[in-house]
């Protein structure tokens, strides 16, 4: 009896402890899976974030250019070089006597311009050290265009511009870009969602690749071909979202006319385009490239080149150079990442192979024990 006593006390025991056990067990488990923003801390340690105080921006070099361009300097691509052939195995070629021989620097500006510019968490604006997995599409874009001005010396800007009291926000592009070419010979301007592709290739090979001379005013890459992205004519639109611009007083003209082009002193019917889509580039589309021609002062570039990605339907529209995400704002932060991953990736192997004999030891023939001093 006593034994069934015990025995009985016993399990009520394991019983109680099974629950409290399972108790806290759920509460932990509760936490842990459905609480979706961490709980606030009164620690006074900071996180690995905070602590990095080399990473504000007071403590970054001022060398940090120089840096860039001596981890990308091996792997350019010589502008000399005429062939290039892409990830996808698509083969380019330039001639040998070409416009653009010696590299821009300064004289070319990347140029990022909005109205909308926000400095929450991951944003381009906050001061804070970035963490990548924060990072919003928009700063993915700039931080590509911004790490390719770097690696071979170009100008950069990134521009916050006066709206627009009576047009669409994408018309800014057009009044800032007129503005950049009063300091710039030539200024490359992109959307937050256009990418650089091969961050190893530079803009001077482009230009000779599509055909960009002296007499270059602008040039835009072409949209996909369907009726959607057709002027009144018939004639495919020109994508604003990239723009190539050469200072010239006739390019300042072009640009004061598409300014002025809403206003339809010149062009009649121009002027529901200041809010009707597609905005600055129906108004540039359907009246001012009619001005002019099309072998000397304009140039399309190929949709393939210069527009669309891989993914989309047209697959004449790959984005092989500069690649225009419209419906994936978020793609450029896995650009931005891979220029970066590749880059070192590819440079850490090559400094192990470079210094073999200092990091390797072939031991399967030896016998122990073994003298690892190399």
């Amino acid at each position: 009896m006593i034994q069934l006593q015990r025995a009985a006390l016993q399990k009520w025991a394991l019983g109680v402890a099974a629950l409290l056990f399972t108790t806290a067990l759920v509460f932990y488990a509760r936490d842990f899976y459905l609480v979706s923003e961490p709980r606030p801390t009164t620690s006074s340690f900071p996180t690995a974030l905070e602590h990095s105080d080399s990473l504000k921006p007071n403590r970054i070099p001022k060398d940090m250019p120089t840096l860039i361009q001596a981890l990308w300097k091996p792997s350019l691509h010589k502008l000399n070089e005429t062939q290039f052939r892409t990830d996808e195995g698509y083969e380019y070629e330039i001639p040998a006597e070409k416009r653009w021989n010696e590299p821009l620097g300064k004289k070319l500006l990347i140029l990022d311009v909005d109205t909308r510019i926000h400095t929450d968490t991951g944003d381009m604006m906050n001061d804070n050290p970035l963490y990548y997995k924060n990072m919003t599409g928009r700063t993915g874009g700039w931080m590509n265009h911004y790490l390719y001005a770097m690696i071979h010396g170009y100008d950069y800007r990134l521009v916050r511009a006066p709206e627009y009291n009576d047009r669409h926000g994408t018309w800014v592009k057009v009044p800032m870009i007129k503005e950049a070419l009063k300091t710039h010979d030539m200024v490359v301007f992109l959307d937050a969602d256009a990418v650089f592709v091969y961050p190893h290739l530079p803009f001077e090979w482009l230009l000779n690749l599509w055909n960009i001379t002296d007499d270059t005013l602008v040039a835009m890459a072409e949209d996909p071909n369907s009726k959607r992205n057709r002027d009144s004519k018939g004639w495919v639109l020109w994508n604003t979202g990239f723009i190539v611009a050469q200072q010239s007083n006739r390019t300042m003209d072009l640009f004061n006319k598409w300014e002025d082009c809403p206003s339809g002193d010149k062009y009649p019917d121009c002027g529901h385009w200041k809010q009707d889509w597609a905005h600055e580039q129906a108004a540039f589309g359907n009246h001012i490239r009619y001005e002019y021609s099309t072998t000397d002062d304009i140039r399309a570039i190929p949709c393939m080149d210069g527009n669309g990605a891989p993914y989309i339907g047209d697959k004449s529209c790959g984005g092989v150079f500069i690649r225009h995400h419209w419906f994936r704002k978020n793609a450029p932060i896995d650009h931005v990442k891979d220029m970066i991953l590749d880059l070192m990736v590819r440079r850490l192997h090559g400094h192990f192979h470079a210094q073999l004999d200092n990091y390797f030891f072939d031991a399967h023939k030896e016998s122990y024990p073994l003298d690892l001093n190399l």
